[in-house]
């Protein structure tokens, strides 16, 4: 049997420092392909979604506020957001948006005309991470919708939220800890004034991505805990994987053969009880391709990406972003610094 390998393809984005014209990305955060193989881009610091060609590189449209002059704004009326953090499509190519700091999920037509938007800033349910919202957000086959509560300085709500197709709250599972499906308990609640590193922001990040298998399965990334936690489509914890193996898991992607694709590039390096710590550097970012069972399949870096993953080197510090290409599953993109990298996998 062959051994796996990822072969870059195309580089998507204004290299090396991003920017904010069509193809200039600022710190581009999540990332979602639909049926045709085009792909959304939640393009957090310049607060707005953008659609590209995936095949050809090619700008389509984008959504968010702008000044008469075209410069991104943020913004909180409706098709404008705070700091996007998740996108997903559904079978239909609608665009589910995660506004983060605007504690809401926003809903958009293939064409980017906005449809709908739920949530709001707190911790009850139905309502997102306390002061700074929501992370990821899935879709499964029936409509519902899945968001990934917890980045917050107020404590984190630390749970995955199932809402209806019109966006009306049924559920909610998880909870703070290191225990079987609980999320984020490694890394100390944090507090107004406390900063546990830079570039990592204050509190824990737990669940970060979520994804939803052809089953019904939840897939969430227990980013502080560093593994993958799995339930059943009415919240039961079934599994977990990925333990010693990924290091702060962020944005989550599945394919039709239950592939599981995520991201990291270092764990909390101020904090010594750690069994381990990963620098923040180039050399560290990773994505993860793990079979349904949980096996790792392969695992890839900056070398592959060409040795442009560059982190504090050139400002672009995140590389959370992953989604597998629904129009051809050969392919992936990935986030890395202000650009986009697509990836051939020859398994």
């Amino acid at each position: 049997m062959s051994t796996p390998k990822a072969e870059l393809v195309m580089v998507i984005g204004n290299e090396p420092l991003g920017g904010w014209g069509p193809l200039g990305f600022h710190d581009p955060e999540g990332l979602a392909c639909d049926s045709t193989g085009n792909i959304i881009i939640a393009d957090e610091a310049n607060h707005r979604i953008v659609k590209v060609n995936g095949k050809t590189g090619e700008f389509v449209w984008k959504v968010g506020r702008t000044t008469p002059q075209g410069y991104p704004r943020e913004g909180t009326a409706q098709g404008e957001f705070r700091w996007p953090r998740g996108c997903c499509t559904d079978r239909e190519d609608n665009i589910y948006v995660a506004d983060a700091l605007n504690c809401r999920i926003q809903k958009f037509d293939k064409d980017g005309n906005f449809l709908m938007m739920f949530g709001s800033s707190g911790n009850a349910p139905g309502q997102f991470g306390g002061e700074y919202g929501p992370n990821g957000v899935a879709v499964d086959d029936e409509g519902f919708i899945y968001v990934a509560d917890t980045h917050t300085m107020l404590g984190g709500n630390n749970r995955i939220q199932k809402f209806d197709s019109e966006g009306v709250f049924v559920m909610s599972f998880g909870r703070y800890g290191t225990g079987p499906g609980e999320f984020g308990g490694r890394v100390p609640i944090g507090r107004f004034g406390v900063d546990y590193g830079r570039g990592i922001s204050t509190g824990v990040e737990a669940p970060y991505g979520v994804a939803v298998a052809e089953n019904g399965d939840i897939y969430a990334t227990d980013c502080d805990n560093e593994r993958i936690n799995v339930y059943d489509k009415n919240g039961k914890f079934l599994r977990s994987f990925g333990e010693g193996i990924v290091f702060r898991p962020r944005h989550i992607s599945l394919d039709s053969q239950g592939r599981v694709y995520t991201t990291g590039f270092h764990t909390w390096a101020a904090l010594r009880e750690f069994e381990r710590t990963v620098q923040i550097t180039a050399a560290n970012r990773k994505v993860w391709i793990f079979s349904p069972r949980g096996e790792l399949l392969l695992e890839f870096g900056n070398k592959e990406a060409g040795g442009r993953w560059a982190h504090e080197e050139i400002g672009g510090g995140k590389h959370h972003g992953i989604c597998v290409d629904k129009s051809d599953e050969s392919h992936i993109f990935t986030q890395g610094g202000h650009v986009i990298h697509k990836f051939k996998i020859h398994w």
